[in-house]
């Protein structure tokens, strides 16, 4: 029997004994029995641990790196239905290829987990999902991992975190150096868009225009030094203001 099987028949025996109800949604009471059975059984025998090894084979100028962050975070995933908590991640976004770090392994080590098991993760606060949909309006979305905000009901924004490589040929060898180049989509009623550029976001949201235009005219700071954040703080603005129009 898988150790996934084992563990669900576990639990379900488990909560009989205690004569508790174990739900989906993530209390401190899942996070604590999930772990402890972890260790019970040895993380080192979870059917988290397959895939192929993990290599870097890129050597690097400066700080530059294919990472999201470029080291492992402690995060959780949900990986062929199953929760793990507490297990140390690492998102190689060149790539798009998800990275543990086993249990009680040096840092060196890293498994590439197999995608289409990744249900979800989260890491640093950011929640990622899987899509694997394709829109035939909407080539850009391309089948991977999307950090997902949900902004309202009906309204979700996606970040597709990506990099692009550049080769340098110096004295001592070849070096590459990874710039960010992320995509960003807004999920309104179930009908997704790219977002490009202001003129997109306006032409979804014709009625903010105002708005729009004078949330990029007072963030232009942030706008430059981190576009992510910008495009979320954003995301809430127009719906903040939405709500207060519909009041």
């Amino acid at each position: 029997m898988k150790n996934y099987q084992k563990k669900s028949v576990f639990l379900i025996l488990f909560g009989l004994l205690l004569n508790i109800h174990i739900i989906h949604s993530q209390t401190n009471n899942d996070v604590n029995i999930y772990n402890w059975f972890d260790k019970t059984v040895g993380k080192d025998n979870l059917d988290l641990n397959n895939g192929t090894p993990h290599i870097n084979p890129y050597r690097t100028i400066g700080d530059s790196h294919l990472y999201l962050i470029n080291k492992y975070e402690i995060g959780k995933i949900n990986y062929e239905g199953q929760k793990y908590y507490e297990v140390k991640l690492k998102y190689d976004i060149y790539r798009d290829i998800l990275v543990l770090n086993p249990y009680g392994e040096s840092e060196n080590i890293g498994i590439n987990l197999i995608q289409n098991k990744v249900e979800s993760f989260t890491v640093q606060d950011k929640n990622f999902v899987k899509i694997d949909k394709k829109i035939e309006t909407v080539p850009e979305l391309t089948p991977g991992y999307y950090e997902e905000s949900k902004i309202a009901p009906g309204f979700t924004f996606y970040i597709k975190h990506h990099k692009d490589l550049q080769k340098t040929v110096l004295e001592n060898g070849v070096f590459y150096t990874f710039k960010e180049s992320n995509s960003f989509f807004i999920d309104l009623k179930n009908n997704i868009s790219v977002i490009k550029g202001k003129n997109d976001i306006i032409k979804l949201f014709p009625e903010q225009k105002k708005q729009i235009n004078g949330f990029y005219l007072m963030n232009r700071e942030l706008q430059k030094s981190d576009l992510n954040q910008f495009m979320k703080n954003l995301m809430k603005y127009i719906s903040n203001s939405l709500s207060i129009q519909t009041k």
